[in-house]
């Protein structure tokens, strides 16, 4: 791992914050933005498997910010990446517009079909996801040994597809800017089946809908969270039967809760007994 430079902070103004992080920009550095993370998430590990990830996208073609230059301030790490001038996310276009619900999910379906055909080569920070799955599943503390079995086998018998998942495929992560579309936050990018990138959609936007802290995070309510995702399965698969696709997609989205837990490891016994039940409802319901 190597040592990063130091910013000088007082070239950047803050013009953004979230969770994990804060965005800045500089008079001295036109056209880029710098993206720096907190708390666990800002060690120099983990903000390369996201920096790496996402130039291996940009390489592959996707339409991603183009990315410069990994950095520190003080024990937190961050990168340089490319200014995508007047963007909003399909989150807060939905928020600002929510009687475009519809249209924008089914734009989300049109540009997903693009990344899910799209093909990438596995590398150290892009893994293949049914070789994740596995690892993840081995490990999971969530997990009995009929369910752990259940999803091995489930797992080994996906397709050995070789294009891009986006890893956190939800309206958050897709920028709509002058009529340009681009994926952002790539960090859980991966080689794979679509499915998987379906199931963490529908987890979210159904399953999850209930908390308060998803729909903080989607800036829509429950209800306009259910509509965004069933417009926007119509549009992606052409089925008109959206509860039979959700009870195929949930032993995925169990899958998905266990890769989760492995890629953002935490030890709070409530996070671990609410990704439990999770789990439970998903595969036994």
């Amino acid at each position: 791992m190597l040592s990063y430079p130091q910013i000088n902070r007082s070239e950047w103004v803050q013009v953004g914050e979230g969770y994990n992080g804060q965005a800045f920009v500089s008079d001295a550095h036109p056209g880029r933005m710098l993206k720096l993370v907190r708390r666990e998430l800002g060690t120099a590990h983990k903000v390369e498997q996201e920096f790496y990830a996402a130039r291996s996208a940009h390489e592959t073609g996707l339409p991603t910010p183009r990315v410069y230059e990994i950095v520190r301030d003080g024990q937190d790490h961050g990168y340089i990446c490319e200014i995508i001038e007047g963007k909003r996310s399909f989150a807060r276009w939905c928020a600002d517009e929510p009687e475009r619900i519809p249209e924008i999910a089914a734009k989300m379906a049109e540009y997903g079909h693009t990344l899910h055909s799209t093909p990438i080569q596995v590398n150290d920070y892009v893994p293949a996801m049914k070789d994740l799955l596995l690892k993840a599943l081995e490990v999971s503390p969530l997990l009995n040994d009929a369910r752990r079995q259940r999803l091995q086998d489930l797992t080994k018998a996906m397709p050995d597809d070789q294009t891009c998942l986006h890893g956190d495929f939800q309206p958050g992560n897709i920028l709509i800017a002058k009529e340009k579309h681009y994926w952002i936050d790539l960090g859980w990018m991966a080689q794979g089946w679509y499915m998987m990138d379906l199931a963490h959609l529908y987890k979210m936007m159904v399953e999850d809908s209930v908390l308060p802290q998803v729909q903080a995070l989607t800036h829509m309510s429950r209800e306009q969270m259910i509509l965004f995702w069933e417009t926007f399965a119509r549009a992606y698969t052409g089925t008109e039967d959206i509860d039979a696709l959700n009870q195929t997609l949930r032993p995925y989205a169990a899958l998905d809760v266990v890769r989760t837990s492995y890629l953002h490891a935490m030890d709070n016994p409530a996070f671990l007994a609410f990704f439990t039940k999770r789990i439970a409802e998903l595969l036994d319901n």
